[in-house]
């Protein structure tokens, strides 16, 4: 692998457009040392409407500097993970921030004692323009606030409580051990995390079964470990949940992005109504691979491979072709991410593995790949760039108050650019064997991010409810339960092995996020109400699609995206979503 210093110029992000020296970022810190005492200076003075302003545009010029140093640090440490200077330059700032979050713990507590009449005249002073939304969800908080002493005493239990999280990663990362298995030609093979994907994709149907059973053992081996851990990692969310007033963890999670119930219900609800697609896709693998019985480890194998290598200017091209339905300020956009070093584009020695994009208000945004010239590339340059033409095009229309765009919301553009990709893509197709082979990762794709994640939630929801309802919870009772779901979930396509395959969920990291996955399921379905549209040369829907985009958290996430077409308390998102599906499933049969 090379050294980043043999990437070219070109291919790699450019920091110095948020600090050009060490000396820019050191002067960054120092600043922000100043603002625990400066921000708490204000207690008890909120209540004079001038004091208040003042307070908020400090609380802001605070987030500025914080974001800067923060991100740049993240980003140095993503070209090397083993880079001492900003490890320690990270803790550095960490503590920082802990000491800002301590200085502001007041803020609601005393904005809420001044009560309700003063606050919505804040509301009404157009001086507050940029912070109306913070504002109200004060008054939706009241319910949920604690006093100055518990807040701070929350707060410091709060990183207590996150170490669930650290267990389970060094124990994924650092601990597990998988045993080497062969193939049909007894060939030796090293199982690991980072090649077990690239395993069952396999064409060798004993290693692909072998690499599984390995990693089953893998997870046996740590499963009383790991159970515990998540566990008690579900006392600690039911802990802070109940501490803050709040009937469930499911419904402090809706709570921080104003979700409404519903809106989670109905993705269950539609999903269960139409797991029989899912089952159809199977059946038509199984078909097309031969395969007297379709096992769990069959799932991931390809029915052809294309194996089409495309560089990453050939791929960029691509993506600005299929973007282009989305008009000249989109495309101009791409362009100037590409022209001016947004991006860090190939694998070196001691960077940071897979793709991210990290959107900032100033100067923009930046993007993380490890671009290796295949097919897969592609789609992970489409989606970044989704996720950074999302934050760069809400920066570029609202003010830094309300430019970031909430979690709820984040998984939709980057969504809606693969799917675009993927149409463009199967349009141009010359061959039976490349739509085929497209066609298959798109099914592939939404069935993964829809149903797999709904499967999930599905879980979570109910170790969660063990854990509130005082019921007694084992790794017994999750294994079962999350064995009940894949069978559910696949139905009599899939084939379970002998072996319990119920551990599995132990693989899961995002469990430690309570409720976080639910999220990929609405936005894939919101993504692809979108693209739908916007490929039918619907120009209104092209209108609020982009007006999306540009939104940020202007409004609560699911008033923007009702107000975007896409209303995900009505069947009518999920059945546009069910109808592609159907109509993908439809042509595969046909190409098989």
């Amino acid at each position: 692998m090379k050294k980043r210093s043999q990437i070219a110029e070109k291919y790699k992000w450019n920091l110095n457009d948020i600090f050009k020296c060490d000396e820019e970022l050191n002067n960054n810190i120092e600043i922000l040392k100043s603002y625990p005492e400066k921000l708490s200076a204000f207690k008890g003075k909120l209540g004079k409407i001038d004091k208040c302003l003042e307070f908020f545009k400090l609380c802001t010029e605070m987030s500025k500097v914080a974001d800067k140093v923060n991100v740049f640090i993240s980003l140095k440490l993503s070209e090397d993970l083993e880079d001492t200077k900003f490890l320690e330059l990270s803790s550095v700032v960490s503590n920082i921030m802990k000491n800002i979050s301590v200085s502001t713990s007041f803020e609601e507590t005393e904005l809420l004692g001044y009560g309700e009449k003063y606050i919505n005249k804040l509301i009404k002073d157009v001086r507050f323009a940029n912070y109306t939304l913070s504002l109200k969800n004060f008054l939706r908080n009241k319910e949920h606030i604690l006093n100055e002493k518990e807040e701070i005493l929350l707060s410091k239990a709060m990183k207590s409580l996150g170490g669930y999280s650290d267990v389970y990663d060094n124990i994924d990362t650092l601990d597990l051990k998988f045993e080497n298995v062969v193939d049909s030609k007894n060939r030796k093979h090293e199982v690991n995390q980072h090649n077990y994907s690239e395993l069952m994709e396999s064409n060798d149907r004993t290693l692909r079964k072998n690499a599984y059973l390995s990693y089953l053992k893998g997870y046996h081996s740590l499963c009383n470990t790991i159970s515990t851990n998540y566990i008690g990692s579900l006392e600690g969310d039911w802990f802070v949940a109940d501490c803050y007033k709040f009937n469930s963890t499911l419904e402090m999670s809706l709570f921080g992005e104003n979700i409404n119930k519903n809106v989670y219900n109905k993705l269950i609800e539609n999903v269960n109504k139409n797991l029989d697609l899912m089952h159809k896709f199977y059946l038509l693998k199984k078909k097309a691979l031969k395969l007297p019985e379709f096992y769990y480890y069959d799932r991931s194998v390809k029915i052809t491979n294309l194996n089409k290598k495309m560089s990453y200017e050939e791929s960029f091209d691509t993506v600005i072709k299929a973007m282009s339905v989305l008009g000249n300020e989109y495309i101009e956009g791409l362009n100037l991410a590409r022209n001016n070093r947004w991006i860090d584009v190939f694998p070196c020695e001691k960077k940071t593995t897979g793709g991210f994009c990290c959107n900032m208000y100033a100067p923009h945004p930046y993007i993380l790949l490890n671009t290796v010239d295949d097919s897969r590339s592609i789609y992970t340059l489409a989606h970044e760039l989704g996720h950074a033409m999302h934050g760069y095009l809400s920066a570029k229309n609202q003010p830094y108050e309300t430019h970031d765009h909430t979690i709820f919301l984040a998984e939709i553009a980057s969504t809606v650019n693969e799917v675009l990709l993927f149409k463009y893509l199967y349009n141009n197709a010359t061959t039976k064997k490349e739509k085929l082979a497209l066609l298959e990762k798109y099914l592939s794709n939404i069935f993964a991010t829809i149903y797999v994640q709904s499967m999930y939630s599905e879980f979570e929801y109910y170790a969660h409810d063990l854990i509130e309802k005082g019921l007694p919870i084992s790794k017994d009772l999750l294994n079962k339960k999350y064995k009940e779901l894949n069978i559910k979930y696949y139905g009599k396509a899939v084939k379970m092995p002998k072996e319990d395959i119920g551990e599995t969920w132990m693989r899961i990291p995002h469990f430690y996020r309570a409720f976080y996955v639910y999220k990929y399921a609405t936005g894939m379905t919101s993504a692809l109400n979108f693209a739908i549209k916007i490929m039918a040369g619907d120009k209104v829907a092209l209108e609020k699609y982009l007006t999306f985009l540009k939104s940020g958290s202007s409004d609560y996430s699911i008033n923007i995206l009702r107000n975007a077409g896409v209303d995900l308390e009505q069947d009518e998102s999920y059945n546009i979503m069910f109808n592609e599906i159907e109509s993908a499933l439809e042509e595969m049969k046909n190409l098989i």
